[in-house]
Formats: structure tokens, sequence, C-alpha cells
């Protein structure tokens, strides 16, 4: 997975993941209709939001909802902070922001 990211001031980042279809773990998940694991795109907002400066150690990833399954390739994601939160958003590709695969929150 590789991460482009841009920051938007101290509350706000946005940017885009790249989950490259030849990655052999998609030849087991799924064969024929390869997803994204839940794991790999929870782990690519905490990393995100550590090279940001937006979490420590000590964060809880929490409330992860997948609307629909993630295919490889480039996804557009934004990440915006409330309080003690990270909020996250994973869209279907890199600029549609209508449609809406993953939504989560870390504490910080």
């Amino acid at each position: 997975m590789k991460k482009l990211t841009w920051l938007k001031g101290d509350m706000k980042i946005e940017g885009a993941f790249y989950f490259d279809p030849s990655d052999k773990i998609y030849k087991d998940h799924f064969p024929g209709n390869p997803v994204v694991p839940g794991s790999v795109i929870a782990e690519g907002f905490v990393e995100a939001g550590k090279r940001a400066g937006l979490l420590k150690d000590g964060y809880t990833v929490k409330d992860f909802k997948f609307r629909k399954f993630v295919p490889p390739g480039r996804h557009f994601y934004i990440m915006e902070t409330f309080q003690d939160q990270l909020r996250c958003r994973l869209y279907d590709g890199t600029s549609d922001k209508s449609k809406i695969l993953v939504t989560g929150v870390i504490d910080k």
C-alpha cells in the first residue's frame, strides 16, 4: 500500500491510498474477486495519522464500518480531528466523495 497525503491545516488530512492489485495478498483474498482486507485499511489510516503527527502510541481503532467491499486500486480518504478522535472516511476512487466505502474512528 502506498499513501499520498495532503495536510489541510491541523484539523484535516486528505490523501489517497493505493492498494496494488498485483500484491500477492489478493490471490487468497478472494480468488477471482480481490478485496482489500479491513485490517490493511485500518492500518493505512493509523500510518497516515502518525505521519501527520496526529497520532502517538496508545491510540484505539474503533467503530470501523465497511459499507462495501474495497477493491484494490486508488482510493481517496479524509481524516478529520474532532475532540480526541480522528474520524476516517474512505471513498470509491480518487475524487468522488459521494461514495463512502469505509468509515471509522481512531481515539488519540
